[in-house]
């Protein structure tokens, strides 16, 4: 049945396509927590039940992948954390548990399921074209949340990830059609480093030219989410990235436009502004009385939550809301109230947080999902979550993809597959940049495509050379 057709590489695509796209409509909400069963969900599994069903009937290649030795370590390691929280700390109920422990494997599959979708140059170039037309209307529907009151479908808070649909004022960080502006943030910094960069190398000049629209059209957007990480972190994986393919002359380009984009982003200007005197006071700070505040976003208007959370865990449908909030509901902005409050959060709350919780449990953590639903640094997550075992078994996951790319780069002569995989490397550490700030590795949507692109990236590093 598979033999002779690539079924995995359409199934890719529509996921490049659909995983985006897809506003984070809830189809169930599970309780106890408002994490929801997405439909996304539901897609992703019905695609690992294809791919299931494949490797039974081809004898499990997967095991013949070197690199799946790195991911089994990580797999018991996490599952070593879900038996410490269930057996000893109880952190949640088992349902919840399970739940975390489920959502890692979803998304870590997708990896594996990008390689079966990958067996040449030509099937990535198919993918490509997929990404240009998810990043040409993730754009779009920015600019219709910036210009035209498109409504925003957000998950950072309780209330608005029931499925309300918003209708925000112009200040309003966009998210497009991600759950948050900083998700947004993470998956723009990453995509225009590919599309950047094929556009300097393709000599196709329909790729260039489709290319080049859909970078001058993105950009913007990524400047309107005032993500200070992210566009420092796009600005320092192009330079990598160009300076590693040898492309020194294009790097002066995008280091202008970046400075360009901070003195001219209003919102992102002032932000950065902000962010030495709130660092400073952080570190002056001589009080010892501990600030809590609500982890919700500035740039989103507050809703008090009324309703109770039940305590059972039965499944229930969760409505779409239609919310128009008056000009009244949106208060004037604070730069620097909002900056220093994002810090608190961090500073005060969330890092302290996950660092109490390795104190408790240095080798397996205190499980996952035990630490609250953010952290905002994916690092502190994984040492709070899944300790020592579980920090270091992901993180020589990407240290393995690094090792194997550096030489490409010192290569008198380049392949087409030594340039790609450079591309990769300048991705992979912008993502690992993004995650000192934003729990990249936890968000649903920057999380499968960060594990579709590795996939491709491994790929890419055990093709032979093209003559």
């Amino acid at each position: 049945m598979f033999k002779n057709l690539n079924i995995f590489r359409p199934i890719i695509a529509i996921l490049i396509l659909f995983i985006p796209l897809y506003p984070k409509f809830p189809l169930t909400s599970v309780d106890g927590t408002y994490v929801a069963i997405r439909l996304d969900d539901v897609v992703i599994a019905l695609t690992i039940l294809i791919w299931a069903i494949y490797q039974l009937t081809h004898k499990l290649p997967v095991f013949k992948i070197k690199i799946t030795k790195l991911f089994l370590a990580y797999f018991t390691a996490i599952i070593a954390s879900f038996i410490t929280a269930f057996l000893v700390y109880q952190t949640d109920s088992t349902t919840l548990l399970l739940l975390h422990l489920a959502r890692r494997f979803e998304y870590i599959s997708l990896f594996f399921i990008a390689i079966d979708s990958i067996k040449s140059k030509q099937d990535l170039n198919f993918s490509y074209i997929f990404l240009l037309i998810t990043t040409f209307f993730v754009s779009i529907y920015g600019y219709g949340q910036k210009y035209f009151q498109f409504p925003v479908i957000s998950t950072m808070n309780s209330e608005f990830s029931k499925g309300q649909l918003l209708q925000m004022s112009t200040w309003t960080r966009i998210n497009s059609t991600f759950a948050g502006h900083y998700d947004l943030a993470a998956f723009l910094s990453v995509v225009l480093i590919i599309i950047a960069a094929v556009f300097i190398l393709n000599k196709n000049k329909w790729i260039k030219l489709f290319s080049l629209v859909v970078w001058v059209a993105s950009y913007p957007i990524l400047t309107f989410t005032a993500s200070r990480v992210s566009i420092f972190a796009f600005l320092a994986g192009i330079c990598f990235t160009l300076f590693a393919l040898r492309k020194y002359f294009w790097i002066i380009p995008f280091v202008i436009l970046v400075a360009f984009s901070i003195f001219n982003s209003e919102d992102l200007n002032q932000r950065l502004l902000a962010t030495i005197p709130a660092l400073k006071n952080q570190i002056n700070k001589t009080t010892t009385a501990t600030i809590t505040p609500t982890a919700t976003p500035t740039s989103i208007p507050v809703i008090a939550v009324t309703t109770p959370i039940p305590t059972s865990t039965k499944l229930l449908p969760t409505p779409t809301v239609v919310r128009h909030p008056t000009t009244e509901t949106y208060p004037t902005v604070d730069v620097d109230a909002g900056v220093a409050r994002s810090g608190e959060i961090r500073f005060n709350v969330e890092w302290p947080r996950a660092i109490r919780a390795f104190n408790k449990n240095m080798i397996t953590g205190t499980g996952l999902g035990s630490i609250t639903l953010a952290t905002d640094n994916d690092y502190l997550r994984l040492l709070g979550e899944s300790g020592l075992l579980g920090f270091i078994s992901f993180m020589i996951i990407p240290l393995y993809f690094i090792i194997k790319t550096v030489p490409k780069i010192f290569k008198k002569k380049s392949t087409i597959y030594d340039q790609i995989s450079i591309i990769f490397l300048g991705c992979l550490l912008t993502t690992l940049a993004n995650a000192v700030f934003i729990d990249v590795f936890e968000a649903s949507k920057t999380a499968y495509l960060f594990w579709i692109m590795m996939g491709f990236y491994y790929q890419l590093l055990n093709f032979k050379d093209e003559k």
